[in-house]
């Protein structure tokens, strides 16, 4: 059966463009296209389609307005469309808050991407979860770090509105630097830092070359740079070739921690398409160090979090909801040793 899909953009140039490649695709089935929020929201009731593809700037009404009441009155997988200013970031950010599964970026009016990419990017988008319903999570007000430990975290699709609830359960004075690898094009991973760090809970900034990790600290990958630790354990960035399709790679992340802490890492694999993250996962759980998978009921899409398990990279797996008090826990145990 073919995935129906839905394109909604006030371009007349892009909805042909985006028209015609879909109806050349076997896999989909475009049965209406849009112009503005309010006959998205409309086509989203009448015709049930299995994805959306919505601009974030148009006319009458925007993107977000009408995102937000498919999302509450019928929920449907859609792909964003943004600007690459920083305006379009944090208006892409709010979208995937409030239910967007993922997005593509478009410039001067024209979409960015290749036809393959936007393709696979919705293909993506087609077969991910939607969001299921989470326990609220007590603020955890306490962590303590056996010994010199390090979080390293890889996301992709879903990503960051999972890091977000994360965040919001992590305890404000964290024993540990974290680093993270989220999938995120560059000029948009600015905006990412900001967001969690204005949670309130553990301070978050977007890396740069030589930043010294400290404790209580997290960093993010910009987009477009590939995050390593080097000497001194100070932050690493370059732009070598995409390692599975992407920059930043969290299995290049990985394996530089695994030389500076070993099994002092706790290492933790979420929701995202591919299967970054799940050889560095394994190389550090061998070392000992302990590796935590996003469960697959809260994926949002389950693919890096199986690759890494089928690897042999994960200890445990939690819900979403759980994987902070995880991460607390594992911050506490005492370090173990490979076999």
């Amino acid at each position: 059966m073919k995935t129906r899909v839905v394109i909604v953009d006030d371009s007349a140039f892009i909805r042909r463009i985006l028209s015609d490649w879909i109806q050349s695709h076997p896999d989909f089935e475009l049965v209406g296209t849009a112009t503005n929020g309010e006959e998205a929201v409309e086509l989203a009731h009448r015709l049930r389609p299995d994805v959306m593809s919505m601009d974030i700037e148009m006319p009458k009404r925007d993107g977000l307005s009408a995102l937000g009441q498919i999302m509450r009155e019928c929920p449907t997988r859609v792909l964003m469309a943004s600007s690459l200013t920083t305006q379009g970031a944090t208006a892409t950010l709010q979208a995937l808050e409030l239910g967007a599964v993922d997005f593509v970026t478009k410039s001067g009016g024209s979409l960015g991407p290749q036809r393959q990419d936007f393709l696979e990017r919705l293909k993506e988008v087609s077969v991910a979860k939607l969001g299921s319903p989470l326990r609220k999570q007590p603020r955890l007000l306490t962590a303590k770090a056996e010994g010199d430990r390090v979080v390293v975290i890889a996301s992709s699709t879903g990503g960051p509105k999972a890091l977000s609830t994360l965040w919001s359960c992590l305890p404000p004075v964290f024993p540990a630097p974290i680093l993270v690898v989220q999938h995120m094009p560059p000029g948009f991973t600015t905006s990412f830092a900001a967001r969690l760090n204005s949670l309130g809970t553990v301070p978050c900034v977007e890396a740069k070359a030589g930043d010294p990790i400290t404790v209580g600290q997290a960093y993010l990958a910009p987009g477009g740079f590939h995050m390593t630790l080097g000497e001194g354990r100070k932050i690493v960035l370059d732009e070598r070739a995409t390692l599975h399709g992407v920059r930043p790679a969290a299995d290049y992340l990985f394996a530089s921690v695994a030389d500076h802490y070993g099994a002092n890492t706790i290492a933790v694999v979420m929701t995202g398409m591919g299967r970054d993250g799940a050889d560095g996962a394994a190389q550090l759980k061998r070392m000992g160090a302990r590796t935590l998978g996003q469960d697959e009921a809260t994926s949002t899409i389950y693919g890096m979090p199986r690759a890494a398990k089928e690897a042999g990279g994960i200890d445990a797996e939690f819900p979403l909801d759980e994987l902070a008090a995880a991460i607390v826990a594992s911050l506490g145990r005492k370090k173990t040793h490979a076999a």
